[in-house]
C-alpha cells in the first residue's frame, strides 16, 4: 500500500470568490493555533505507525487560502520538524518576496499554484478580476525562491476546456515545473452559481497529450484524475514519448490521501464531500480502517463497462469524488469515462466488503516501484 498523505487545511478564509470552488462558507470557523496544528499532525503520524509506514510523509497546506495566515511560515517549519516533507497549495495572489522567501527558509519544497485560464481573460472570469495579475507575481517570487512550482488547472466545461492545451505553453513560457489537470465537484460554489461540471473530458485528456507531442513538451504532465490511466492504454502511441507525464496519480482503492479541516478536526478522504468524522472524537486509525465510505471504496468489484477493463485496479470506476458530489454516491460509475458513457444503463459497483488488503503480483510491485523512483527523479531534474 502507499504511504498516506495529510492533506491540512490551516484556514477557512480566503481572499478569492472562485466560481468552482467546494467551500459553501468561508471562515465561519477560527484558524486552529500552532499548537492544535501539532497534534493534528502526531494523530497522523499515529494513523502511519499504524500501517508501518517509514521515512518522510506528504504534508499538504492548504485552505480556504493558506497565504492568509501570517504564520504560516511557523506552520511550515513545524510540519519540518515533525518529519513532513511540505507542500502548499495556494492562489498565490497575495504571495510576495517576503513571504515567498520567509516560507523557502521555512522549508517549503513545492507550490502547486492554481490557475484556471492559460490566459489573463479566463482565469479572471473564474476567479475575480485582477486575480491573474497577482498569481503571475505570486508566481515570479515562488521562482526567485527556487520553489519547484506547479500550475493547478480544473477543467471548467463553460469557461476553460478549449484553452487547456495552452496551459502547457504557459508553463514553458514562465518557466516552472509543470501543470496538472483535474475535474470539479458539483458542491459547495460550484453548486450555488449552478456551474456546468459534465464535459468532454476525455477529449480535452487527449487534445492535451497532442499538444504536448506537438510542442515537445519537456515538463510535468500531471492528471489527477483516475481516468487518466486509460490513455496508456488506448492511446499508446500518443503518450510514449511524453517525458514528465503521469496518468497515474489517482489509485483510490488505496484511500491513501487523508484531508482534516483544522478549524473544525472535521476528516475527509481526499475531495469527498462526506465528513467521515472528526479527529478529536474518533480514533482516526479506526476511521480510517473501518469507515463504511473507505471500505466501500476499497473492496468495489467491476460491474458493466468496468468488468475485464484493463485499467480497473487502478482507475477503480472513476473518481469517486466527481461522482459523490453529482449522486451522493461513491460507488456509481463515473460516467466521464468514454466506455461507461457507451452503456445504456448506469451501474453501481458491489462490494467485497471486508478488507483493503490485497496481495500484491510481481508486476504489480515493480510497477510501483518504478513510480516511486520515477517521482523522485522527476521532481529532482526539474529544479
Amino acid at each position: 500500500m502507499s504511504r498516506h498523505r495529510l492533506h491540512l487545511n490551516v484556514t477557512e478564509r480566503c481572499n478569492l470568490r472562485c466560481l468552482h470552488c467546494y467551500w459553501q462558507a468561508f471562515g465561519e470557523h477560527r484558524d486552529p493555533s500552532l499548537e492544535t496544528i501539532d497534534r493534528i499532525l502526531g494523530e497522523f503520524k499515529r494513523l502511519a505507525a499504524a500501517y508501518h509506514e517509514q521515512g518522510p510523509h506528504m504534508l499538504t497546506l492548504g485552505g480556504g487560502e493558506p497565504t492568509a495566515r501570517r504564520d504560516l511560515a511557523r506552520i511550515v517549519a513545524l510540519g519540518r520538524a515533525r518529519g513532513f516533507r511540505i507542500r502548499l497549495v495556494t492562489n498565490a495572489s497575495s504571495l510576495d518576496a517576503r513571504g515567498a522567501s520567509a516560507l523557502k527558509h521555512a522549508g517549503l519544497e513545492v507550490a502547486q499554484v492554481s490557475l484556471d485560464g492559460a490566459c489573463e481573460r479566463t482565469h479572471d472570469l473564474v476567479r475575480g478580476r485582477g486575480s491573474w495579475k497577482r498569481t503571475m507575481a505570486g508566481i515570479a517570487a515562488l521562482k526567485h525562491e527556487r520553489i519547484f512550482t506547479v500550475l493547478s488547472y480544473v477543467l471548467l466545461p463553460a469557461f476553460n476546456l478549449e484553452e487547456a492545451p495552452l496551459l502547457l505553453d504557459l508553463a514553458r513560457s514562465l518557466r516552472v515545473g509543470g501543470v496538472k489537470f483535474a475535474r470539479p465537484l458539483e458542491d459547495g460554489q460550484a453548486r450555488i452559481n449552478g456551474l456546468e461540471v459534465q464535459g468532454a473530458y476525455w477529449q480535452t485528456f487527449r487534445r492535451i497529450v497532442d499538444h504536448a507531442n506537438e510542442i515537445r513538451y519537456r515538463r510535468m504532465l500531471l492528471f489527477f484524475d483516475p481516468l487518466a490511466h486509460l490513455l496508456p492504454v488506448s492511446e499508446p502511441r500518443a503518450v510514449k514519448g511524453i517525458w514528465g507525464l503521469a496518468t497515474d496519480l489517482c489509485q483510490c482503492n488505496n484511500t491513501e490521501l487523508v484531508e482534516i479541516n483544522g478549524s473544525t478536526g472535521d476528516v475527509y478522504y481526499c475531495r469527498v464531500r462526506e465528513r467521515l468524522g472528526n479527529v478529536w472524537d474518533d480514533d482516526l486509525v479506526q476511521l480510517w480502517q473501518h469507515h463504511p465510505l473507505l471500505q466501500g471504496i476499497r473492496t468495489k468489484t467491476p460491474e458493466g463497462a468496468c468488468d475485464g477493463c484493463k485499467v480497473w485496479q487502478s482507475c477503480r470506476g472513476g473518481c469517486p469524488a466527481v461522482v459523490h458530489s453529482m449522486t451522493s454516491d461513491t460507488l456509481l460509475q463515473d460516467q466521464a469515462c468514454v466506455k461507461v458513457a457507451e452503456q445504456p444503463t448506469l451501474r453501481r459497483f458491489s462490494t467485497r466488503g471486508h478488507s483493503n488488503r490485497r496481495a500484491l503480483s510481481t508486476v504489480e510491485r515493480l510497477r510501483r516501484s518504478r513510480r516511486r523512483v520515477r517521482d523522485g527523479v522527476l521532481v529532482r531534474v526539474l529544479r
